[in-house]
């Protein structure tokens, strides 16, 4: 029946018309859905790769092979230790300083000074005026009987050029620093010389070799004090 059916359709050379426009219709949206599927993929992929290379993402290393010397670790200039500076020393302390004094004779005085060298492998500073104490032969402190003023350093007796960072005195490892000291009014005559100390700002005090062989200045004032005068840190001539 279907066949005969079939065999009653008159048969077309042609295709019709309403045909061609659903089949161009269906053409032309597919094509449209490819396209815009290629152009989802293509912005996915650019979204990605910024997301990649993004500022907190790590950068790509190159090959070692590729490097320029900037970018080697190795070719980095390192930074030379810078020696120390006067600014940067610290004071020194009285175990890194030993002392040594020498006097010359002087119309009824002695006067000479108080070299200190540092003995040490480390830069220190000096500055302002020691203290001086006297030991008698039992190695006690005399007390009484001595008065300590203050005296110009000996460049400035001299009318020298002032010292380079004066009054700071810097002693690298190995240098001096002197102290000018005069004395007078050692009584009774033939009394024993002392011992001499020098005391370090804020760190106690070094004992002075080479005084306790020195002559002491006459007596002078028979019940009147002896006398020292002392002057600032400045460095050995």
């Amino acid at each position: 029946m279907m066949r005969r059916k079939a065999d009653e359709v008159p048969r077309h050379g042609a295709v019709p018309g309403s045909l061609t426009r659903r089949v161009r219709f269906r053409v032309a949206r597919n094509s449209a859905a490819v396209a815009l599927m290629i152009v989802l993929l293509g912005a996915g992929t650019f979204v990605g790769a910024r997301a990649l290379n993004g500022p907190g993402s790590p950068k790509p290393v190159p090959p070692a092979s590729t490097r320029t010397a900037q970018q080697s670790p190795s070719a980095l200039p390192t930074p030379s230790p810078s020696p120390t500076s006067p600014a940067s020393a610290t004071a020194c302390d009285s175990g890194q300083l030993r002392a040594v004094g020498t006097f010359e004779g002087a119309a009824g005085s002695r006067e000479g000074s108080i070299t200190l060298t540092n003995f040490s492998d480390v830069t220190c500073t000096l500055q302002g005026e020691p203290t001086i104490t006297l030991l008698d032969q039992k190695l006690n402190p005399i007390a009484s009987g001595i008065t300590f003023s203050s005296a110009p350093a000996g460049w400035q007796v001299n009318a020298s050029p002032t010292p380079p960072g004066w009054p700071v005195v810097t002693l690298a490892p190995g240098n001096a620093a002197s102290v000018r000291i005069r004395w007078g009014n050692w009584c009774p005559d033939g009394r024993s010389a002392p011992l001499w100390q020098i005391g370090i700002p804020g760190s106690g005090t070094v004992d002075v070799n080479g005084f306790d062989a020195a002559f002491p200045p006459p007596c002078n004032g028979q019940g009147q004090p002896s006398t020292i005068e002392v002057g600032p840190f400045e460095p050995a001539p």
